[in-house]
């Protein structure tokens, strides 16, 4: 059997190599402070938020950057989550009475204004409608 020389010349260069040493270089980059102590973490698909479980029957909700959104109370029994299909579906389930809650989370985001030219009266309601299905 013949060998081709390209071939002989990629396994010599192979065997001269000489061998890799792999190395991690760990540091933590952010700390959650919480109120209580953790139960469970979720984090959905795109990662925008952090859901953390607390022993306190609550459910602390972060940005991606560490920052607290929001705090908000569950059931006691509550003992595990699990982010949804969409980042505002969370699942609770409280194992002991065998049951599981779907909570819609409605994300409301405060708009400035102050400065911003306007038509009609200041305290007039609006709705903003986000397409996000585009095909």
């Amino acid at each position: 059997m013949r060998m081709r020389p390209w071939l002989i010349l990629i396994l010599l260069l192979l065997a001269a190599a000489p061998a890799a040493q792999a190395a991690v270089d760990a540091r933590i980059v952010r700390t959650l402070d919480l109120t209580a102590k953790p139960l469970d973490l979720a984090i959905p698909g795109n990662g925008r938020y952090i859901y953390v479980l607390t022993a306190d029957a609550k459910l602390q909700v972060f940005m991606g950057n560490g920052q607290l959104r929001d705090t908000i109370p569950v059931e006691p029994g509550v003992d595990r989550i699990q982010p949804g299909p969409r980042e505002d579906l969370i699942y609770l389930v409280d194992s002991a009475n065998n049951r599981i809650q779907v909570l819609y989370l409605d994300f409301i985001q405060e708009i400035p204004v102050a400065g911003s030219p306007t038509k009609g009266p200041a305290e007039a309601p609006v709705t903003v409608a986000v397409f996000t299905d585009f095909e």
